[in-house]
């Protein structure tokens, strides 16, 4: 009886439940953050909304802000991958890759979903201006890695 106790406690656990807490964080976190982008996508005329506020500047904020959205959800899914793959790391490249083809999908779907909202537009060139601030971001993930490690080995050297 107490053998098939034991047997019972050694399960094998999958890739994506290791280090549980983190995984389930940055799962949620990544969620919510899409659901945020969609929220703001989902506003009807929005547009012109925020150009009686800002005048010749709403182009140029609204831009920075779909770049700065992008780039924090492409970080959150680069999170997301490391989290699901602990016990069999990516390469941050790969990683910085499959994290980039997310939200460049996500940003075209985002881009579809305006089209059915009132006052909002589709166009390919809002899907570039958010793919431009997840390859900033990704930029400065794999910048930063090599930068650690690079500092690591130096440190190691007599």
């Amino acid at each position: 009886m107490k053998r098939l106790a034991d047997q019972e406690q050694s399960v094998v656990t999958p890739d994506f439940m290791v280090g549980n807490r983190r995984t389930i964080f940055y799962l949620l976190f990544t969620l919510i953050w899409m659901a945020v982008i969609f929220a703001f996508s989902n506003q009807a005329y929005s547009g012109r909304i925020t150009e009686a506020y800002l005048g010749q500047a709403n182009v140029p904020i609204r831009k920075l802000g779909h770049v700065s959205e992008f780039a924090f959800l492409s970080f959150l899914y680069f999170q997301t991958i490391a989290c699901f793959r602990q016990k069999s790391p990516l390469r941050p490249a790969v990683q910085a890759t499959f994290a980039l083809l997310l939200a460049f999908l996500y940003a075209c779907t985002d881009e579809w979903h305006q089209s059915y909202v009132p006052g909002r537009s589709a166009s390919f060139s809002d899907v570039l201006v958010d793919t431009s601030g997840v390859v900033i971001a990704q930029s400065f993930i794999l910048f930063f890695i090599w930068w650690r490690r690079k500092k690591d080995l130096s440190a190691q050297l007599p």
